[in-house]
């Protein structure tokens, strides 16, 4: 185990930004510790015994724009959308075109049914003017599920992914601001992978 005084030198090394990013990371480990009201965690005695959670792999993730990165903000933080707080990977689009966040996950071979659950939202001070961000999902560049949307409240969705087991799952969110950039404040939350075998 790392010592405190470990940990508090390299935190001093660290860039000003780097430092909110540990702050932030900290906070969602807080928050991850409380008990959940979104129904989103894996039931005690689920017939599903595999489960990635997806924003503990955020660090490994891959980060890009489909243009350029300009107004992009994309980060593994709390998040608060209608009036309610979840763990959530931020996805603000960038002035044009898209934000994309891809995930490798291996897939252990026996599996079945693998599933992805997240709910969208866009994050509460927003202000809208009848606007819609749209919300992609790929697998292996393929889109498997797309929303145009400006939802104020967390809106569950369940995507069965077209995966075989024993592959490594190459999983992409995007947001686009639909040349409406300004306050699509795009977030997924608690997004999971699941399996049954």
């Amino acid at each position: 185990m790392t010592s405190s005084d470990t940990i508090l030198h390299d935190l001093a090394t660290l860039s000003p930004a780097d430092q909110e990013r540990v702050h932030e990371y900290i906070a969602f480990l807080r928050w991850r510790a409380e008990p959940d009201p979104s129904g989103f965690r894996k039931p005690e005695g689920s017939t599903r015994p595999w489960q990635v959670n997806l924003l503990e792999h955020f660090a490994s993730a891959d980060v890009r724009a489909s243009k350029d990165r300009a107004g992009m903000e994309v980060k593994a933080a709390e998040a608060t959308v209608g009036g309610e707080r979840r763990p959530a990977l931020w996805m603000h689009p960038p002035v044009a075109g898209e934000a994309a966040v891809e995930f490798h996950v291996p897939v252990p071979a026996g599996l079945t049914d693998v599933r992805l659950r997240f709910a969208i939202g866009i994050r509460d001070g927003a202000q809208a003017d009848d606007r819609l961000v749209a919300f992609r999902v790929r697998v292996g560049g393929w889109q498997v599920w797309s929303r145009a949307a400006w939802p104020i409240r967390w809106e569950p969705v369940e995507v069965a992914l077209p995966l075989q087991a024993g592959d490594v799952l190459r999983l992409t969110f995007a947001t686009d601001g639909l040349a409406a950039h300004q306050f699509a404040w795009a977030v997924w939350g608690e997004p999971v992978l699941e399996a049954g075998n």
